[in-house]
C-alpha cells in the first residue's frame, strides 16, 4: 500500500488544499483499480469522501464512503474506525438510519467476538450506534446501549470517549424532549471537551449546548455559547448548523428580520438536503418569523417546507410534532379550521 502518498493526501486535506488532495487521491485510486488492490482503492475513496464532507457535500461523500466500504470488505474495525463511523453517520443523516444500525451492529458483534476486546473501541462504536437507534426512532435501544457503555466502561474510559458519551446523552435527551436533562448533559460535554483539549469537538459541543439552552428559553446564555461555537466553525455544514441556531436566537430576541436573514443563510448552506432535519428547523424558524411579520403566504410555504424536510429525517419526532403543531395553530388563525384540525392530529401522531 502506498502509505506515503496517503499521508501526503491527508496533510493536504488538513491544510484545506482540497484540489491538490483530490488530484493525488484520484490518481492513487486509478492505480489501485488497475492493480486490483481493493484495500488501497478503499483508502483513496475514503480520502475523497473526507474531502466531500469538508466541503459540505454530504450526499456525494456518502456515495464515496459506500464505495470505500464495499472495497474494504470485512476490514478490521480498529484499523478502519473512521470508515465505519463516518459511513454510519452519513447513512443516518441521509435518511437511512436503519442502514447505519445494520452496519454498526455487525461491527460491534465482530469486536465482541474477540477475546479481551478493546473497551474504548467498543464504546466508540456503541455511542455511534446509539445515534443510529435514535435516528430510527428506537430510543429504548439508544438509551440501553449508552447505559451499557457507562456500566462496562466506567472510569476506565478516557476523556475523549467520555466526551462522546455525554454528547450522545445530550442528543438523546434533546430528541426525546427532556430539555432540563439535556442542558445538564450538555454542560458536562462542554467541560469534558475543554478539559481534554479536544479542539476538533469544540464547535459541536458549544453548538449543542446553545441549542439546548434555546429550547430551555435561556436565550442570553445560549447567545454566549453561539459566539463561542462561531470561533470553531469548519466548512459549510457547520455554517448551516450555526445559522439555524442564530436564527432561533434572533427569533427569541424578537429580531424578526434577523431571524429571516439567518434562516435564509442556513437554507442556502443546507440546500443539498443531505441533513434534511436541520434544513427543516431552518424553515420552521423562517415560518414563525414570517407569521409574526404578518406575511401569511410566505409563512404557509415555509411551514410546508419545514414539515416536508423533517419527515425525511426519521427519529426526530419532537421537531416534527413541534412544526405540525405550530402550523396547525397558524392554519386555525387563518380560518382554515378543517386543515388545522388535521395538522394538529398529525402533530399528536408524530409526538412521543
Amino acid at each position: 500500500m502506498d502509505e506515503a502518498t496517503l499521508t501526503d493526501a491527508s496533510l493536504l486535506i488538513g491544510l484545506e488544499q482540497f484540489d491538490d488532495a483530490e488530484r493525488v487521491l484520484a490518481q492513487l485510486l486509478e492505480q489501485a483499480e488497475e492493480a486490483g488492490d481493493d484495500q488501497l482503492a478503499s483508502r483513496a475513496l475514503e480520502g475523497l469522501g473526507t474531502i466531500a464532507t469538508r466541503q459540505g457535500l454530504e450526499a456525494q461523500a456518502l456515495e464515496l464512503f459506500e464505495r470505500a466500504l464495499a472495497a474494504a470488505g470485512e476490514a478490521d474495525p480498529a484499523d478502519r474506525e473512521a470508515l465505519y463511523l463516518t459511513t454510519a453517520r452519513l447513512r443516518a443523516y441521509g435518511g437511512n438510519p436503519c442502514g447505519a444500525v445494520r452496519l454498526l451492529e455487525d461491527v460491534l458483534a465482530r469486536i465482541e467476538s474477540q477475546p479481551d476486546h478493546d473497551m474504548a473501541l467498543f464504546a466508540h462504536y456503541a455511542i455511534t450506534l446509539s445515534y443510529a437507534y435514535a435516528d430510527s426512532g428506537d430510543y429504548g435501544k439508544a438509551g440501553t446501549v449508552l447505559a451499557r457503555v457507562l456500566r462496562d466502561g466506567g472510569e476506565e474510559l478516557d476523556l475523549r470517549v467520555r466526551q462522546r458519551l455525554y454528547y450522545a446523552l445530550t442528543r438523546l435527551n434533546i430528541n426525546t424532549g427532556r430539555t432540563d436533562q439535556a442542558v445538564e448533559y450538555g454542560r458536562k460535554t462542554v467541560d469534558l471537551t475543554v478539559s481534554a483539549g479536544l479542539e476538533e469537538f469544540l464547535f459541536e459541543s458549544h453548538h449543542q449546548l446553545a441549542y439546548t439552552l434555546l429550547d430551555a428559553g435561556d436565550t442570553e446564555e445560549a447567545g454566549r455559547y453561539l459566539e463561542q461555537a462561531r470561533a470553531y466553525v469548519e466548512g459549510p455544514l457547520d455554517e448551516g448548523f450555526l445559522e439555524v441556531e442564530l436564527a432561533r436566537y434572533a427569533l427569541q430576541l424578537g429580531d424578526l428580520p434577523g431571524a429571516v436573514e439567518h434562516s435564509e443563510a442556513a437554507v442556502e448552506r443546507l440546500a443539498d438536503r443531505a441533513v434534511p432535519g436541520v434544513l427543516g428547523r431552518a424553515y420552521l424558524v423562517q415560518a414563525r418569523a414570517y407569521e409574526a411579520m404578518d406575511e401569511p403566504a410566505r409563512a404557509d410555504r415555509a411551514y410546508l417546507m419545514a414539515i416536508d424536510a423533517l419527515e425525511q429525517q426519521t427519529g426526530w419526532p419532537t421537531d416534527l410534532a413541534k412544526a405540525c403543531r405550530r402550523y396547525g395553530k397558524f392554519l386555525r388563525a387563518q380560518g382554515r379550521l378543517e386543515a388545522a384540525m388535521r395538522m394538529l392530529e398529525r402533530a399528536g401522531d408524530a409526538g412521543l
